[in-house]
């Protein structure tokens, strides 16, 4: 989708178009759902919370002004859906959750699989700040622009290209070392 499309269908959703709102959830819907689920690591929860986050977009769609910080906006939604999530999910999980969640886990067998080098590199980003492995899962993981980050994380954009280099020379330096 250009960005002159999404300009026109965002104005047609600001406008109670709930038909334009659906293409912007078609649009967005699987990246916001994986940024999601990396985070709860439960597929009814992650779809739970993303719809919560689509509801609430659509409520105050009127927020947006432009196109380009539509995307940043969704995020933030989320972000801070899934921080009431923790927030209120306090208690302990009953066993049958547990259970059905590793039902839904990979096989042993797939865990044994695993290429080194990702857990090399799981390994290694555990070993980052937490703000610029934050800035490295955002930019890679969930394929944001540093537009994006930066209205997530709510700084500029150059402070999210710094820690973004920063994070890369660590990176490498630790992998290195390996």
């Amino acid at each position: 989708m250009t960005e002159e499309e999404l300009k026109r269908i965002l104005q047609k959703a600001q406008n109670g178009d709930s038909e334009a709102f659906g293409l912007i959830y078609e649009h967005f819907s699987e990246k916001i759902y994986r940024f999601i689920y990396f985070r709860v690591s439960h597929k009814e929860v992650a779809e739970d919370i993303l719809s919560d986050t689509f509801v609430k977009a659509w409520q105050k769609i009127n927020q947006i002004n432009t196109p380009q910080a539509l995307s940043g906006w969704l995020y933030q939604i989320a972000k801070n859906n899934i921080i009431d999530y923790y927030r209120i999910k306090k208690d302990l999980v009953p066993l049958a959750d547990v259970e059905e969640t590793l039902e839904d886990q990979v096989s042993p067998v797939d865990i044994i699989n695993l290429n080194l080098q990702q857990k090399k590199i799981l390994e290694v980003l555990s070993q980052l700040p937490e703000d610029q492995r934050e800035v490295i899962k955002y930019r890679f993981f969930e394929d944001l622009t540093s537009e994006e980050i930066a209205y997530v994380l709510g700084k500029t954009e150059g402070a999210i290209r710094v820690l973004q280099h920063r994070a890369i020379l660590k990176l490498k330096e630790l992998l290195k070392e390996k």
